[in-house]
């Protein structure tokens, strides 16, 4: 009995913690693309991938030279400012990284599925075997469903960067300004 009092006690004094960290407790992975809102806790594994924290992203980095695939959503112009008052602001990420904007909804029309198999197949060499890392913004389901979908495109080597170009930055290391890849649409 004092084992079971014990171990009560132990997942209480956890559930209080998180509780009081306001730390969402990470959901499981859904079975397919996530479809519902992009922002918000997303899981802690990727089945078929590998999650990455920034240590080892930096030292796979340095020793293969990944393809790093930023995959933030366009900015939005807020709705209450009036027309051309507002501009897009630079998109910052990794160095060497290329942006593939709104490639992570969990919709996606049929022409920008067909255009990120393209581009994917062209960054890799078409070789399924060449590491790719998939990123965007810390608690963002968009890198999770667009490294989902470069899993279930057959590549074997899909890295998730769950941290994104904030924990990137906020370890220290460098960002640069990039522009989108064209898409159709």
């Amino acid at each position: 009995m004092r084992v079971k009092t014990v171990a009560l006690a132990i997942v209480l004094a956890l559930s209080a913690t998180t509780a009081a960290s306001g730390a969402d407790p990470a959901p499981p992975e859904p079975p397919g693309i996530w479809t519902g809102p992009l922002q918000g806790a997303v899981p802690a594994t990727i089945t078929g991938g590998e999650v990455l924290g920034t240590e080892e992203l930096a030292a796979l980095v340095a020793a293969e030279g990944p393809v790093l695939v930023d995959v933030a959503p366009w900015p939005r112009k807020p709705e209450n400012l009036a027309s051309g008052t507002w501009s897009r602001p630079p998109h910052r990420s990794l160095p060497g990284a290329v942006w593939l904007p709104d490639v992570g909804n969990g919709d996606i029309p049929l022409a920008h599925e067909a255009w990120l198999r393209a581009r994917l197949k062209a960054l890799t060499g078409n070789d399924p075997g060449k590491p790719l890392v998939i990123f965007c913004h810390p608690n963002c389901w968009a890198s999770w469903n667009a490294a989902k979908r470069a899993i279930l495109y057959g590549y074997q080597r899909v890295y998730w960067y769950p941290d994104g170009v904030e924990g990137w930055q906020d370890s220290g290391r460098p960002t640069e300004v990039i522009q989108a890849q064209k898409r159709p649409g």
